[in-house]
């Protein structure tokens, strides 16, 4: 077994306390000064985040667009110069191969960055698809990423970019310094606030991430690790590849129907197609256990009207909602016909079931007045 790869962050996250964990191949800080602390720092201040585990594609030339029509669920036909969209890759099945973000850089340029753990296997399908037509280069051993999250990163990041960043839109793209480093610079994020997506040669990773907590300072800007990231995408009802989306889950079960353009000739869109015709097998479901006190945790069986009907995908006690949320996959057939919202389940947990309901997804939106913060440091 190969040794879990460093970023070149590594050396930078034990200096700042970091507790590390294996994650994707590469060892990663899980937590700095606590999961539920770090977690209100971004849903209240802003965190910073290494995410230099994920991997980065160039896809370039003339042939770059045909590649990404036959390889992605989201048309990135529809993509202008200078901006993102989530997408999907999927198997002739229809099963996730991979949920990731492409930017268009450029007129025949693309950048995509995609899953850690998926890189070697996401690298070799898009080749084989490709034939040799696009100019393909895997640069995710060369870049880092850093991501800042939450109210007040577009105020700490303009005091280091040497561009206008708050003019970015969502999902859009720019190119320039921060901090005295050149970035590409998304307004994109896993998080459920607002925020940017920083790539950059390895070579400035240090001091780009050093600079902005020193920049953040006074606003209660903090180091945040994986732990608080999954909290924080959970709370925001995002999918993590593994968890709600794998090669056996179709992007519609996934609910996001969204990201699938039909009508075109890409990899999995007769299967899909058909499952949007006849319906799909089962659905994705936000849950809350009764009690507000019980956590239905990763794999854990869903009952509904006596019977076995699926399993929790993801669970946890989410810090600004002061309560466990969990979502599951639960099959057709064991939910309402017109509604699942407000159904009455149950969760197995050590051998026992407790009492759960159905609720609508996402558990949080920024700036809804309805998930205002129990918690109370």
């Amino acid at each position: 077994m190969n040794a879990p790869k460093r970023t070149v962050l590594f050396d930078l996250h034990q200096k700042l306390g970091a507790r590390m964990t294996e994650f994707g191949g590469f060892t990663m800080p899980v937590q700095y000064s606590g999961i539920i602390e770090e977690h209100v720092a971004v849903r209240s201040a802003a965190g910073v985040f290494d995410l230099s585990h994920m991997g980065e594609f160039e896809i370039t030339g003339l042939h770059a667009l045909a590649l990404l029509e036959r390889a992605l669920t989201n048309s990135a036909a529809r993509l202008v110069e200078g901006h993102a969209q989530y997408t999907l890759m999927c198997g002739e099945d229809g099963g996730t191969i991979d949920d990731l973000i492409v930017y268009r850089l450029g007129a025949e340029r693309y950048l995509l960055c995609v899953n850690a753990s998926n890189i070697e296997r996401d690298r070799e399908w898009l080749l084989d698809l490709n034939g040799g037509r696009a100019d393909f280069n895997d640069v995710s051993a060369e870049m880092s990423l850093i991501a800042v999250q939450g109210p007040r990163a577009v105020a700490i990041l303009e005091r280091l970019a040497e561009f206008p960043i708050a003019a970015i839109a969502r999902f859009g793209v720019a190119r320039g310094q921060v901090a005295a480093v050149r970035c590409v610079v998304a307004r994109t994020g896993y998080t459920g606030e607002d925020g940017f997506e920083l790539f950059v040669d390895n070579a400035g990773a240090v001091r780009l991430f050093a600079t902005i907590l020193d920049a953040g300072a006074s606003d209660g800007i903090k180091p945040v690790g994986l732990g608080a990231r999954d909290t924080l995408r959970l709370e925001a009802s995002l999918p993590l590849y593994g968890h709600e989306l794998d090669a056996a889950t179709s992007p519609l079960e996934a609910g996001l129907k969204t990201f699938v353009k039909l009508s075109r000739d890409f990899v999995g869109a007769k299967a899909l197609q058909s499952q949007l015709d006849n319906g799909t097998r089962r659905h994705l479901i936000g849950i809350q256990t009764d009690d507000g006190k019980i956590v239905a945790r990763r794999g854990y069986k869903v009952f509904a009207d006596g019977g076995e009907a699926g399993a929790v995908t993801s669970g946890t006690f989410a810090p600004w909602r002061g309560r466990p949320i969990a979502m599951a996959y639960a099959s057709a057939d064991a939910l309402k016909p017109s509604n699942a919202l407000g159904q009455k389940i149950e969760i197995e947990v050590r051998g026992r079931r407790a009492a759960a309901t159905i609720v609508k997804m996402p558990f949080y939106r920024r700036g809804d007045p309805r998930f205002d913060s129990r918690v109370k440091l």
